[in-house]
């Protein structure tokens, strides 16, 4: 089983976890080259926008959190030996990052999970579930 890791993708919503993910690739793949992704899902903008200013400035808000986050998330990678690139999608997270890892031949995937179980994760639905379900590379999942 060939255990050498030169690419790993680590999804990022700016949370306490995926940033627990970006530690932990960093410590175990010091010379890998890291992407950090961060997946725009409108469904969920939409919900959180106080008022709808129309498709055109809610994309032109996301696109700027979202470069925003991985400038943040690229200065907390600072230290790291390898290459680490950025890169922010649309769509469905899971399915999102589970083709960027296809499409990208990336070697393994770092994320961050919640850890819920049950009924919660039902009703609350798991990126990082969806992802295992979808990827076909190795997934580390961060507690």
């Amino acid at each position: 089983m060939n255990t050498h890791v030169d690419s790993v993708l680590v999804p990022t919503d700016g949370s306490p976890l995926s940033r627990d993910a970006l530690e932990y690739a960093m410590a175990v793949h010091p010379a890998a080259t890291l992407t950090l992704l961060h997946v725009i899902d409108y469904v969920e903008e939409i919900r959180i926008a106080e008022a709808m200013a129309g498709f055109e400035e809610l994309h032109k808000r996301s696109t700027h959190r979202a470069t925003e986050l991985l400038t943040e998330m690229r200065a907390a990678a600072s230290d790291h030996e390898g290459e680490v690139r950025t890169d922010y999608g649309f769509g469905k997270p899971a399915r999102e990052i589970a083709g960027y890892a296809d499409e990208h031949d990336i070697d393994l995937v770092v994320m961050g999970s919640h850890g819920r179980s049950g009924l919660q994760r039902v009703v609350l639905g798991s990126v990082t579930q969806g992802v295992l379900k979808r990827v076909a590379v190795p997934v580390t999942v961060v507690r």
